[in-house]
């Protein structure tokens, strides 16, 4: 059945008027890739890539980050107990390398107008 061309022409102006075009290029591979997982899915490759972005926009939303900053929030771990002693991150241990306090407040001298901690 071919379409009327009162059809095409309808369309024609609702895509144009409608639809924003963006061109994607990737490397076949990475086609393939994409593919696979689409037909996985049991999507279309398009409906897949749109959804990711729509799933991407969200997470970016969730996590008050603005659209295309590429920022990834930083996750949750430091009080998670799965993670080995290493991978934990020991905030009051970076605070003082990079703050370091007197052993006591008073004990100080001035040079030219600078203050220097003395400790006994």
């Amino acid at each position: 059945m071919t379409m009327s061309e009162q059809r095409k022409d309808y369309l024609y102006s609702y895509q144009k008027e409608k639809l924003k075009r963006i061109p994607l290029d990737v490397p076949k591979e990475k086609y393939e890739e994409i593919k696979a997982a689409a037909d996985a899915a049991g999507e279309k490759v398009n409906g897949y890539i749109k959804k990711a972005i729509d799933e991407r926009m969200e997470r970016d939303k969730n996590n008050n980050l603005p659209h295309g900053s590429g920022a990834i929030p930083p996750p949750d771990i430091d009080d998670d107990d799965s993670l080995p002693e290493f991978m934990r991150t020991d905030y009051s241990a970076s605070q003082k390398e990079h703050n370091p306090q007197p052993a006591k407040e008073s004990s100080f001298i001035i040079k030219n107008g600078r203050k220097f901690y003395t400790y006994d």
